[in-house]
Order: structure tokens, then C-alpha cells, then sequence
């Protein structure tokens, strides 16, 4: 009926951006802009590739990272867990040439989550809203998704890449 409980020493891993990747052996993909679906990795050191570039990586158990490649290195972000049932995680991904971005309301007018670098990303708690929401550097929008339906206990990753903003539903689901 269940799927069983991944060992106790696992740590959770996805790949954002990746339409072709392993990630301690196993193949994984992410559509243009998208996260995949975490994947159960032992903790300590891994292999990760991202199509021809390989990087050892290392995890700790009970940990939710994503992976990606920017500047032709394949890079591990920490995540942050959606821990409060009662609020909607928001995660922000820049993957664009844009210094610094902002998540906000597509009018511009209320921050989600501010100041995320290049390569980085940031993570809010929110109550459960249907909502416009946009990336913007400084006050020019980069891409905006409109009518957002956000959950209580669920997660949600945006990915901010040079052509535009994507959504995708984070998924407990492991590989």
C-alpha cells in the first residue's frame, strides 16, 4: 500500500534543469526549468553528472539538496525541508545571468523571498493562497506565473533560468 521508508541514513536529491543526469548511479531527468523528483541517496559521497560533466558530491542523511550545472560545474544546493504542514514552501532557483533577484506578487508591490544570487537559492513558509507571482530584478520582471495555486503542506520549486520563470511541484515521491 506504502512505498517503504527509504534506510535511515539516506538524504534526498534531485536535479533541476537537467534533461539528462545520474546521481549515485541512478538516471534522473528535470525538463527545461523543472526539478525532478528526489532521488534516496546514501549519505557521504556520491557521483553526479549532468550530461558530460561528472563531480563527487557529498550529502548528510535526513537532507534535501538539489543539484545543478552552472559554468559547466555541477553544483549541490541544500534545501530547505517543508517541516510546517500548515504553510506552502517556496523555493526560488536563480539560474540566470541576473546578479540578484526577487520573488514577489506579479504586481510587484509584496516580497516573497529577496536577494537571491546567481546560482542560489532562497526559501519562504506561506499560507496556502491562489496567487500571481513574478521574478524580478530590481523592478523589471523576468517572468511571471500567473494564477499559482499554493497548498498548504506542499512544496513548490520556481526556476528562474535566462529564458523565464517555470513552477514545478516538489515531490516526495523517491526514485
Amino acid at each position: 500500500m506504502y512505498d517503504p521508508a527509504p534506510p535511515a541514513d539516506s538524504a534526498f536529491v534531485r536535479v533541476i534543469n537537467a534533461p539528462a543526469a545520474t546521481l549515485g548511479g541512478k538516471p534522473v531527468s528535470a525538463l527545461k526549468g523543472a526539478a525532478s523528483a528526489y532521488v534516496v541517496i546514501p549519505q557521504g559521497e556520491f557521483a553526479a553528472k549532468i550530461g558530460t560533466v561528472t563531480s563527487k558530491l557529498k550529502v548528510e542523511a535526513g537532507k534535501f539538496y538539489s543539484v545543478i550545472s552552472n559554468g559547466g560545474k555541477v553544483m549541490l544546493m541544500a534545501d530547505q525541508a517543508a517541516e510546517n504542514r500548515a504553510k506552502a514552501l517556496l523555493t526560488i532557483y536563480n539560474l540566470s545571468k541576473n546578479a540578484s533577484v526577487d520573488l514577489k506578487t506579479a504586481d510587484g508591490k509584496t516580497a516573497v523571498v529577496a536577494g537571491v544570487k546567481t546560482g542560489q537559492s532562497g526559501s519562504r513558509a506561506v499560507n496556502g493562497i491562489t496567487v500571481d507571482l513574478a521574478a524580478f530584478a530590481g523592478t523589471k520582471a523576468l517572468g511571471t506565473l500567473k494564477g499559482v495555486k499554493l497548498e498548504r503542506g506542499n512544496a513548490y520549486a520556481l526556476v528562474l533560468t535566462d529564458s523565464g520563470l517555470t513552477l514545478t511541484q516538489s515531490s516526495t515521491k523517491t526514485k
